[in-house]
């Protein structure tokens, strides 16, 4: 009787992969409780479960990323001098190719302290964080490289491969923080695999009401609702620091033992144009109308009728400054260029160039030609006769030129109609 060759003999099953390990900040204060410690710790903002399906992911205010790498920081450098021990990296000090970076953070991980601490690297501002190089891209390279050439060569991609993910006392700890991040990297996924993935709460309008409510707790400040719905559609709800750096700023104003109104913001935080038109062009490519005519009547609810003109006009330049840079940015990313490159070429700061980048990659196909041409055909019917009583119609013709780019429609210039009607 022939015997079954060994081939033919069934596959020894594989080891499941260890699943990624993600925890809010309550589930890491009981982590660090228990006295383990993980080699890499990413930090990073969580997402908002009544987060509308086609909106980008909110962002955790830097504050409470930092704070809660500090936690991590306090447990990893009890052992040793935190004067020897402890390192800071600012990420946008380094190489954005990652070769000169990531060598910097992997030989001070490997540095180690001669009284027996462990070493502690904090990595800030890591958002653009990525392994500079190693393997082949593309897959003709990759049929063609041989296995000399797949070997990595980036000495942070080399070192987490080495780490042993089960190791309760790590010689070293690497921590992360980056606002946000893109888990389908390979950078990421080889980070979160070797350690522990920390999300830290979004700061949505509700987080912002219950910061200045915890707060304002321990002085007797009382806070008045809708205050941080108030302060966010001001800001535009964009900038996560700001938002932070102003709540606190209105709590002082309002001082011990007293009250934070709606009124307080509205005399106190001027509205943000550029955050407002951000806010209202999230809004439209969320296919959200009521949200673009509440953040622009929050604009032109002050002052009379020819204030209201002039912010009027204002505005329509504002919105074709905002989709003239939104087509270059498109342009260089068409062409592929990277977000620094993009920052160079344009001369765009890189928080709003960041936030070109997420509105394109969430906009429709044919959206931003078809939003040119709605803008263009705004701005000719603003400084044309057809208007009539400019005081009255130009807020209606702005309106209406918000539902057409919502919907991706022209402007119909012949209707009197206001977009209010529309809903």
């Amino acid at each position: 009787m022939a015997t079954r060759s060994a081939a033919a003999s069934p596959k020894e099953p594989k080891e499941p992969k260890e699943s990624l390990v993600v925890v809010d900040d309550n589930g890491l204060n009981l982590e660090l409780g228990t006295g383990r410690l993980r080699a890499v710790y990413v930090v990073t903002s969580g997402d908002d479960p009544n987060r509308p399906e086609r909106s980008e992911r909110p962002r955790a205010d830097p504050a409470a990323l930092i704070a809660t790498a500090r936690k991590i920081e306090e447990i990893a450098l009890k052992r040793g001098d935190p004067a020897l021990d402890y390192v800071r990296l600012d990420y946008l000090d380094g190489d954005f190719e990652a070769i000169g970076i990531n060598n910097l953070i992997g030989n001070e991980l490997r540095a180690q302290s001669l009284f027996g601490g462990r070493r502690v690297v904090t990595v800030v501002h890591a958002e653009n964080l990525q392994f500079g190089e190693g393997k082949a891209r593309g897959r003709a390279k990759a049929a063609k490289a041989t296995e000399e050439d797949k070997r990595p060569t980036d000495q942070l991609e080399i070192l987490l491969g080495r780490i042993d993910a089960h190791d309760a006392n790590p010689p070293f700890v690497l921590i992360v923080v980056a606002e946000t991040i893109d888990r389908r990297l390979v950078v990421w996924k080889s980070l979160i695999r070797a350690g522990m993935l920390v999300e830290v709460a979004p700061l949505t309008a509700m987080a912002l009401q219950n910061y200045l409510i915890s707060q304002g707790a321990p002085h007797n400040t009382r806070i008045a609702p809708q205050v941080a719905q108030k302060i966010w559609d001001r800001l535009g709800g964009s900038d996560a620091a700001r938002l932070r750096s102003t709540a606190d700023r209105l709590l002082l104003d309002a001082g011990i033992g007293g009250q934070l109104t709606v009124a307080a913001v509205e005399d106190t935080v001027p509205m943000d144009r550029e955050g407002a038109v951000f806010a209202i062009t999230d809004a439209i490519a969320q296919q959200d109308l009521v949200r673009a005519l509440t953040v622009l009547h929050l604009l032109l609810g002050h002052g009379g009728p020819g204030e209201r003109e002039g912010e009027v006009l204002k505005l329509v330049g504002f919105l074709a400054s905002h989709y003239q840079s939104l087509a270059q940015v498109a342009a260089h990313m068409t062409a592929g260029r990277n977000q620094r490159d993009i920052e160079a070429a344009t001369g765009l700061h890189p928080f709003r160039c960041e936030m070109m980048v997420r509105q394109l990659r969430t906009m429709k196909a044919g959206r931003l030609e078809m939003a040119l041409q709605t803008v263009a055909e705004l701005d000719i019917v603003m400084k044309s006769s057809a208007l009539g009583d400019r005081k009255d119609s130009t807020s209606r013709w702005l309106e209406q030129a918000l539902a057409a780019l919502l919907r991706g429609h022209p402007l119909r210039l012949g209707r009197q109609r206001t977009a209010l009607d529309t809903l």
